[in-house]
C-alpha cells in the first residue's frame, strides 16, 4: 500500500512538471511577439505597416502553438491511463519535454526566415523526435504493464501503428518544403492537429454487460 500510494504521489509529480514546461514553452513563444526595437510608430499607418511585417512571426507562432498544445493534450491522455511509473518511464518523459523546449527555437527560425526550407526542416525534425519517443514511451508502458488494468491495449497498439504511419508522413512533408514553403506550412499546421485526436481513443475499457 505504501509502495502504491508513494508511486501515486510520483505520477503526479510528473504531471505537475510537465504541465509547467509546457506553460513555459507557450510563453517563450509569445515572447517572440515583438516589434524590433528603435521604431517610431507616430501613426496608425506605421504601426499597421510593421505588423504586416511582421506577419510571419504571428504565423510561426500559430503553427508552433498548435503543436504545444496538441502535444499537451495527447500528454495528458496517455498519463490518464497510466498506474504507474519506472526508471525508463522517467527519463523518457524529461528527454520528451527537453524536446518540446525546442519549439520556441523553431518558432523563431520559421518567423525570421519563412521563405528558407531548412527552417520547416528543423521543425519536422524536432516533429519526428516528439513522434518518436512517444512511440517507445506508449511501447514501453504497455510491455512493462505501467498502464491501468482495465485499458484497451488494443486501441494502444493502433496508437502505436498510427506514429509510424506520422513519422513517414513528416519525412515526406520535409521534402516538400524544398519546393514550396507555404505549401509546407499549411500541410505542418495540419500536422499539428493530429496529436488532439491520435490519443483520443485510448480509453478505459467498458465492464462487461451483466444479464
Amino acid at each position: 500500500m505504501k509502495n502504491e500510494k508513494g508511486n501515486n504521489k510520483d505520477l503526479d509529480r510528473a504531471v505537475m512538471f510537465n504541465d509547467a514546461v509546457f506553460a513555459i514553452a507557450l510563453t517563450l513563444l509569445v515572447l517572440e511577439l515583438r516589434l524590433p526595437e528603435g521604431l517610431k510608430l507616430n501613426s496608425a499607418a506605421d504601426m499597421w505597416h510593421s505588423l504586416k511585417e511582421m506577419m510571419p512571426k504571428f504565423l510561426a507562432f500559430i503553427l508552433s502553438a498548435v503543436l504545444v498544445g496538441g502535444n499537451w493534450i495527447s500528454v495528458m491522455n496517455v498519463q490518464r491511463i497510466v498506474a504507474r511509473m519506472d526508471l525508463f518511464f522517467v527519463a523518457d518523459l524529461v528527454l520528451y519535454l527537453i524536446i518540446i523546449s525546442l519549439i520556441p527555437f523553431c518558432c523563431y527560425l520559421i518567423g525570421t526566415y519563412p521563405e528558407n526550407p531548412m527552417s520547416f526542416v528543423v521543425f519536422g525534425v524536432v516533429c519526428e523526435l516528439l513522434v518518436v519517443n512517444s512511440y517507445f514511451f506508449i511501447r514501453h508502458c504497455r510491455l512493462r504493464n505501467l498502464f491501468r488494468p482495465d485499458v484497451d491495449l488494443r486501441e494502444i497498439k493502433r496508437v502505436e501503428t498510427a506514429l509510424w504511419i506520422i513519422f513517414i508522413l513528416l519525412a515526406v512533408m520535409m521534402v516538400l518544403a524544398f519546393y514550396s514553403t507555404r505549401l509546407s506550412f499549411v500541410l505542418f499546421l495540419l500536422y499539428n492537429l493530429i496529436p488532439f485526436f491520435v490519443t483520443q481513443r485510448l480509453k478505459i475499457k467498458e465492464p462487461a454487460a451483466v444479464d
